[in-house]
């Protein structure tokens, strides 16, 4: 009989980590920092990919785009595309990024959280030939500050639920 390769406390705790970063992806802000919400989803998808590579794959990229393009109103597969690239992306370098220190594995989101945010907005200026480039590269920032925080409580959860 073949096991399952996750516990059921850490599907329930990525679940639940997958809501919250949905929730706050969608958290209404004021006009003036709006521009600043970090990309959450991304986020938590990095944490999972780089702790638990064999277990979170390609496979994540559809339900996950799916929801965000429903969720943004975008159209349907913008999403599924960019979070396939991260997910791609991450797969194809976790071993290097994994011993980068903090600062070094910042950089690295920040790059492809901006290289995300360039594909969205130039495929919305494509579709609807309206697209304001103002602080396109916010979100990357804040990324990219959340990111050491988010490294060290994903880190010791994730490995107190011995994925």
């Amino acid at each position: 009989m073949e096991r399952w390769p996750m516990k059921l406390e850490a599907v329930v705790y990525i679940l639940m980590m997958l809501f919250l970063a949905f929730m706050l992806e969608h958290l209404p802000m004021p006009e003036l920092i709006s521009w600043f919400q970090p990309a959450w989803v991304m986020l938590i998808v990095t944490v999972m990919v780089l702790f638990a590579p064999s277990a979170f794959g390609l496979w994540l990229a559809i339900p996950l785009g799916l929801m965000l393009d429903a969720e943004h109103g975008t159209p349907l597969g913008l999403h599924i595309i960019l979070v396939a690239l991260h997910i791609y992306l991450l797969q194809l370098l976790y071993r290097r990024i994994y011993l980068f220190n903090v600062a070094q594995q910042s950089a690295v989101l920040f790059l492809m959280i901006m290289a995300e945010q360039i594909i969205h907005y130039w495929a919305v200026a494509v579709l609807y030939e309206e697209a304001t480039p103002v602080m396109l590269f916010a979100p990357a920032i804040t990324t990219a500050i959340l990111w050491p925080w988010l490294y060290v409580v994903g880190y010791r959860s994730l490995k107190r639920l011995e994925m």
